[in-house]
């Protein structure tokens, strides 16, 4: 292990279930499992990382005592995962096989073969299938059983419906995450050249009618390419279309539903979030409720992505009901469970913490989570949401009379933006030019300026509704001129869409 804290990762990323899983397991191990047991009981205890609290109880050896641990943790969460997983059954079967066949037992071998195949069929996992038939087509002189032409014609047939499924598979795979890159840039394209060079880059036909893949897989991912490629394009409503259409594939695919509930939860969740856009957001609330009712098997990476997105959508459903007092008081239970599963890096939940905050006058709390993405979370993924919290930081520090700090705040944010290549037309650098003469103006010309700024958001939500935090900052600026805007302005899902589609 090359991390000195891999092994604490890994233990605190374990749910209770798993742990005492482990520690039964490696009971039945004998007079060795006392010693790395008690390891484990020691890393499991610690809130943070201590090498020197290790160390006092395992002077010698440690190095070599943590990556034996942590391969014993692996093999054990390898055997509970077997019990649920029917990918990993597929695979232990395809192992058996090989065991049984390096034995001389070619009829075992064989009957494990066709085990591995019929679970690999049932969950369209044609990888997999791939390696079977690899299998069964490299054994079968040797096995000595009677083999004639049709045995091999039938074996190519499949090899090569197998192939064409695994081709359609990676095309909408590729393409999906070339779409996702785009959306990660900007949330948006910026006008008709930009989305015609998308067009031109990438292989765009796949998604026209009459060009639908034939396997499972890649109709899903066909559906998803197409919901996000018209978010790009803006229109809200085939994104709905396209994303309902995915979920409900779900529903007609039950055992792979089962088997990857966390995507199921992640289409279902983006669902939920593109119905804001459009007309069906009154439905988001009975979506929410379908999400909390479903069952999946307990591992604590079902339990992660159910909590992360139910989190979101439940802020995002509040949000756009104007509930902002009671998204704030839904804060405490969401940041203590945050902490359970390590997820205070995720930009989208800690932006929308943030945002939350700053609608409420929380300014206290809203620098500390401004901070804390500044900090902690890397600009890569989302930089308009790096780009925007650094706005409501200034306003924050702006409100308490932080001046040292607002200037400060003002230089390192410009500094940012030009860092990225923000170009000086974009909405956050304009922004930040109306909001320094705000911050600078004398109490005579304040008001005035914030007129300025009201008309500005308003101007740049009339020309591009879709700006990230422009009506929550709208909002904000109604309030100190008087206008009706926290009864008029309906929020456009703050910082929501984390692209998982």
């Amino acid at each position: 292990m090359k991390n000195r804290d891999a092994l604490f990762q890994l233990i605190k990323s374990m749910s209770r279930t798993e742990k005492r899983y482990f520690v039964l397991d490696a009971r039945k191990s004998g007079k060795m499992s006392s010693k790395y047991l008690r390891l484990f009981e020691l890393l499991n205890g610690m809130e943070i990382y201590d090498e020197k609290k290790l160390r006092k109880h395992f002077p010698k050896h440690l190095s070599t005592d943590k990556a034996y641990l942590y391969e014993s943790i692996l093999r054990s969460m390898r055997d509970y995962m077997s019990a649920s997983s029917k990918a990993i059954q597929a695979k232990e079967r395809l192992m058996d096989a090989r065991y049984l066949y390096e034995r001389g037992l070619y009829e075992q071998s064989n009957q494990r073969l066709q085990a591995a195949k019929a679970i690999a069929s049932e969950l369209e996992d044609q990888f997999t299938l791939l390696e079977v038939n690899k299998e069964i087509y490299s054994t079968l002189f040797d096995s000595r059983a009677v083999v004639g032409p049709e045995h091999l014609e039938q074996l190519q047939q499949e090899k090569a419906e197998i192939v064409e499924a695994i081709g359609e598979e990676l095309k909408y795979l590729d393409l999906y995450y070339r779409l996702l890159l785009e959306v990660f840039r900007d949330f948006k394209l910026q006008g008709p050249e930009r989305l015609a060079e998308l067009e031109r880059r990438l292989p765009m036909h796949l998604l026209l009618p009459g060009n639908e893949p034939r396997s499972a897989q890649a109709q899903r991912r066909f559906l998803l390419c197409n919901a996000v490629y018209h978010h790009l394009k803006g229109d809200m409503e085939k994104v709905y279309h396209f994303s309902l259409k995915a979920v409900e594939w779900w529903d007609e695919h039950p055992i792979l539903k089962t088997e990857e509930f966390h995507r199921y939860i992640i289409n279902v969740s983006n669902l939920v979030n593109t119905m804001y856009k459009t007309r069906h957001a009154p439905d988001a609330a009975k979506w929410l409720e379908k999400l909390k009712s479903e069952k999946s098997s307990q591992s604590y990476h079902n339990e992660r992505v159910i909590f992360l997105k139910l989190s979101i959508g439940n802020l995002l459903y509040l949000l756009n009901g104007h509930q902002f007092e009671a998204a704030h008081r839904a804060l405490p239970e969401i940041i203590g469970k945050m902490n359970k599963f390590g997820l205070k890096r995720s930009i989208v939940l800690a932006g929308n913490i943030a945002t939350v905050n700053f609608l409420v006058g929380d300014f206290g709390a809203c620098i500390e989570w401004t901070g804390h993405i500044m900090k902690n979370i890397k600009t890569g993924s989302r930089q308009d949401i790096h780009r925007i919290i650094r706005i409501y930081r200034l306003i924050a520090l702006y409100e308490i009379g932080e001046i040292d700090q607002l200037d400060a705040g003002v230089r390192s944010t410009q500094r940012f933006y030009e860092n990225n290549g923000l170009p000086a037309d974009a909405f956050e650098f304009r922004l930040l030019k109306l909001l320094k003469r705000a911050f600078r103006a004398p109490v005579y010309e304040v008001k005035e300026k914030r007129r300025e700024l009201y008309s500005f958001l308003q101007n740049e939500l009339e020309r591009n509704p879709a700006t990230l935090g422009a009506e929550e900052l709208l909002l904000w600026a109604s309030g100190h001129l008087g206008q009706s805007g926290r009864q008029v302005v309906k929020p456009d899902k703050p910082l929501s869409a984390n692209g998982a589609f």
